[in-house]
């Protein structure tokens, strides 16, 4: 038997009639045990997150169970639920139609269930051979877990790692006072950010004026932001952009500031109240609202064509803090953050 007592976050229950609907929508008929468990637990996430083995993969976490209809946090978007990423994966050939993905893992796999056996499989979805054909990728993909969804829930355990790390707390981690920045471009000066000013038709807020006349792209010791409420993990900057000047990519102005806003506002991915100041690893953005000097970590990984340019904006948005300086003297070194875990 299941325990669904492991289960929170779900999504809005769900009856025979929505699970008839999926069925017919996908083609398939849902093995009993994920039926029985939606029924239950649509979606959500699970305390119990780690499953553990004696072969490869040796130990996954899972992130968050696909809901099967409604999804508050993406507006119900099919993109977002077990119908259209089913449907968006088995048409491109991306993924074995004998499974159905119900679950993501943080290795960027799918949790599936073999429609036809009940068994439980991990799916690498991003590790595509080109050598190989699409029977050879998925065979190499497809790595068994389970005889059955039940004995797959059952076997979870919680993570001993993370029970340590939660042991600490965010107020552990000071910024560092050196705070040095390294690589930065050729500076630039007053005559420069008018220039741009003028380009973008917009006036940069004075506090990130200020810190371009002092740094022009380049990479602070404290890149690392905390949400102060431990709401959200950790974002880190992977680099600042350039106003002007680029020698790692001959000074290429579509890798700088003005390029970069120009091309995310004009094609709609960036409000044009967002200036771009900063890159995560990811291609996601730090932004500073050129109309009150608030800070923002903008994301582009979650973008869904399902939805409007509002409702993606508006999703794809963090409030950070409320000025600049406030945002450069609360970042941390993750050099520390991986210190204080052990990593």
């Amino acid at each position: 038997m299941i325990n669904i007592d492991n289960f929170y976050n779900c999504e809005k229950k769900l009856t025979d009639k929505d699970l008839n609907a999926c069925e017919k929508k996908l083609g398939i008929t849902i093995p009993d045990s994920l039926r029985q468990l939606y029924l239950n637990c649509n979606g959500g996430m699970v305390y119990k997150d780690i499953w553990k083995t004696t072969v490869p993969p040796y130990k996954l976490q899972i992130s968050i169970f696909i809901p099967i209809k409604y999804n508050k946090d993406f507006r119900n978007d099919p993109d977002f639920l077990i119908e259209g990423t089913a449907s968006k994966f088995w048409d491109n050939e991306n993924l074995p139609k004998e499974l159905l993905p119900f679950a993501l893992d943080y290795s960027n796999g799918f949790l599936c269930i073999n429609i036809n056996t009940g068994a439980i499989y991990q799916y690498l979805r991003l590790e595509w051979d080109d050598t190989l054909n699409t029977e050879q990728n998925f065979k190499k993909n497809s790595i068994y877990l389970s005889d059955s969804l039940e004995n797959f829930l059952n076997t979870l355990t919680y993570d001993e790692e993370q029970d340590k790390e939660e042991t600490f707390e965010y107020e552990d981690i000071k910024p560092r006072a050196s705070n040095k920045f390294y690589d930065s471009e050729q500076a630039i000066n007053t005559a420069d950010l008018n220039e741009v000013e003028k380009l973008l038709k917009i006036k940069i807020p004075v506090q990130l004026r200020q810190f371009l006349l002092q740094h022009n792209g380049g990479m602070p010791e404290n890149n690392t932001w905390l949400d102060p409420e431990g709401e959200f993990e950790e974002v880190a900057i992977h680099e600042l952009i350039p106003i002007k000047y680029y020698k790692k990519f001959n000074n290429n102005k579509n890798y700088l500031m003005p390029s970069k806003a120009e091309n995310l506002w004009g094609r709609k991915l960036l409000p044009e109240t967002f200036l771009p100041f900063a890159i995560d690893a990811g291609g996601n953005y730090f932004c500073i609202d050129i109309n009150n000097g608030k800070i923002y970590y903008y994301t582009l990984d979650t973008w869904s064509d399902n939805l409007s340019l509002t409702d993606n904006q508006d999703m794809n948005t963090r409030f950070l803090c409320n000025s600049f300086n406030e945002f450069i003297s609360k970042l941390v070194c993750e050099d520390d953050l991986d210190d204080l875990y052990g990593s």
